[in-house]
């Protein structure tokens, strides 16, 4: 069998996603491990470990850990997959464009960070990988009745990035998740607001959260892929969403309801929906039990084929 060393943050959505290919990959002949790199090694165990593994498998911003910080892995055995538009500026802000022809091969999450890596000036073609879940993992009964709104992403306030940073490429993956626009929808409809980070402290226990909440609302103004609205749709949860990351061409009208980026038609469109599915209660939970359905072609075994063909 193929080893891969997954290095990558092993918690959330990183941890996650990378937990659920190691078991699907295995059915596919390749072998997966996860390493942390929120953990320091020697340089020699890197090393060792390096002889002893077929490729490596990370982000731009890991591959600048081992390949320039530890030194212990080439680019043509490392496979690079971008999960943000962070991921691709950030190496291309520290290291410029070499490396990207380097890699053994060099992937995106959503045809939308196909075109930001065209756009960033990235000459390599990347692949397209698209994301999934367990589907069993988060599958339960249909919510019922809406009174609580669930926010599954990185919470941020407004005021936490300041005007004049909003620009920067560093301050954007804060900004353009704008939590606060649903806390203020949630407050103008009457409904509770619910958030995971203020009490969750890993992604095994979220399928317990959306079993509390009975919608998720994604309001970023861009998304590499987007887990949530998958995860919270086969729970059985209302999903509503902007259309970012692989929106499109993952969830689209089947499985959620969208809504414009612009904030004030954000806020608009949104409580319109909430209020509407809080005033009726019987079209709100088949509403939850039709997106629960098309959830299920969100599981991992309808595309773990094209990642098996990319690593290997």
């Amino acid at each position: 069998m193929k080893k891969i060393i997954f290095y990558c943050e092993p918690n959330w959505a990183f941890g996650s996603i990378h937990t659920e290919l190691a078991k699907y990959l295995w059915c596919e002949g390749i072998d997966c491990k996860i390493l942390p790199w929120n953990q320091l090694y020697t340089w020699q165990e890197m090393k060792e470990q390096d002889q002893c593994c077929d490729l490596w498998v990370t982000t731009p911003h890991g591959w600048r850990f081992l390949g320039y910080n530890y030194g212990t892995v080439a680019p043509e055995k490392c496979a690079v997959i971008a999960h943000a538009r962070l991921d691709i500026a950030e190496l291309i802000h520290h290291k410029g464009l070499v490396d990207f022809e380097k890699f053994y091969k060099w992937g995106v999450v959503s045809e939308w960070l196909l075109g930001v890596s065209q756009q960033l000036g990235v000459a390599q073609v990347p692949e397209v990988l698209p994301l999934g879940i367990n589907y069993n993992s988060f599958r339960q009964p249909p919510s019922q009745q809406l009174q609580t709104v669930g926010y599954a992403g990185h919470y941020f306030r407004e005021n936490d990035v300041p005007p004049e940073e909003i620009s920067s490429y560093l301050a954007q993956p804060k900004y353009h998740k704008r939590a606060w626009l649903i806390e203020q929808a949630c407050e103008k409809v009457g409904l509770n607001f619910s958030v995971a980070q203020r009490y969750h402290n890993t992604y095994v226990t979220m399928p317990g959260f959306y079993s509390s909440v009975d919608a998720v609302i994604v309001a970023s103004t861009e998304e590499g892929a987007g887990l949530p609205a998958l995860e919270a749709g086969a729970s059985g949860r209302l999903v509503i969403s902007t259309p970012v990351g692989h929106w499109p061409q993952r969830v689209g009208p089947h499985g959620g309801l969208e809504v414009a980026i612009p904030p004030e038609q954000f806020l608009s469109q949104t409580c319109d929906i909430l209020q509407h599915y809080k005033n009726n209660p019987a079209e709100y939970h088949n509403k939850c039990l039709s997106i629960q359905q098309h959830a299920a072609s969100y599981d991992w075994k309808h595309v773990i084929k094209i990642w098996r063909d990319f690593l290997t």
